[in-house]
């Protein structure tokens, strides 16, 4: 949400940003009137653009949905002539959004990459289902032979990698094909904060797991924290988690701390409130002597 304050601010008098949710307008309300992340101005303040409910599902049928969306957040960017330019998640909506304005996008190119991607989602899908199957019969090879063939296939394909990371560690325990994976995907992803992130918390906070490769979280959790400049709550929250599991309990504090000053005021801002409560009580029993 921050981003698209700073897109409206940046193109006031060239864009509308408008936010729609799927929410009741009631829930919506409350928490426009709740304090944000910026001191001193609730979420209606910091927010500085229109946020609009969608009671009767409309948007969310004949323009998510039809347009293939499946996850949020999803963003439009909405011509003059009120043609779809571009669609997809509005991190990545600067560039594009850029273009628009300056008269340089193409939109028949970009129409065709769009088609495309669905395209290769559908196939991805088709793979995944096959994987689900066998995944459910526990049967690593029959996976793996998947994977294979994918990968000849679509060799660059980052969610698969990941797919095969997240099935050898968290479903077959094999850590060391998992980290094996791991490593390949920090090592050749060291840009990807998000990628990082979720590396470093699978690692972390997955139930179960008999060995941690604590050190390729670090790692990853580290790098995705130097790339949003300690500014990303929930990556913040990973980086305090590894430094948790490896029995650090005052650095974990130092970040957690850090986490809770960029959360917002969701669910997901609760919880890393909660996890800082816990550390703080675990220090303190610490220094009691008490633990």
């Amino acid at each position: 949400m921050p981003h698209l304050a700073e897109i409206q601010k940046k193109y006031k008098d060239q864009v509308t940003v408008l936010a729609i949710s799927d929410e009741d307008l009631e829930t919506v309300t409350g928490f426009m009137a709740k304090d944000s992340i910026i001191e001193g101005k609730s979420w209606a303040e910091a927010m500085a653009f229109i946020v609009a409910t969608d009671p009767d599902k409309s948007v969310k049928n004949e323009v998510f949905k039809a347009a293939g969306r499946r996850g949020i957040p999803s963003s439009f960017i909405i011509g003059k002539d009120g043609m779809i330019e571009w669609i997809g998640h509005p991190s990545r909506m600067d560039e594009p959004l850029a273009a628009v304005l300056d008269g340089t996008w193409d939109r028949a190119s970009a129409r065709k990459k769009y088609d495309d991607d669905q395209a290769l989602q559908r196939e991805m899908n088709k793979i995944r289902s096959a994987l689900s199957t066998a995944a459910r019969a526990n049967d690593e090879k029959a996976v793996m032979e998947i994977f294979d063939e994918a990968a000849t296939r679509f060799p660059d394909n980052l969610s698969l990698k990941m797919h095969k990371w997240s099935l050898l560690l968290t479903r077959f325990h094999n850590y060391d094909a998992a980290y094996a994976v791991g490593r390949e995907l920090v090592e050749n992803n060291f840009d990807d904060s998000m990628l990082l992130n979720t590396i470093a918390w699978s690692i972390a906070d997955t139930e179960g797991l008999e060995v941690r490769d604590l050190d390729l979280a670090m790692k990853a959790a580290a790098q995705a924290n130097n790339l949003t400049g300690s500014e990303d709550a929930a990556i913040l929250d990973t980086l305090a988690r590894v430094y948790f599991e490896k029995g650090d309990l005052e650095s974990a504090l130092k970040w957690q701390k850090l986490a809770v000053k960029f959360a917002d005021a969701g669910a997901n801002g609760e919880s890393i409130r909660e996890v800082l409560e816990k550390y703080q009580k675990m220090a303190d029993r610490r220094r009691k002597g008490t633990v």
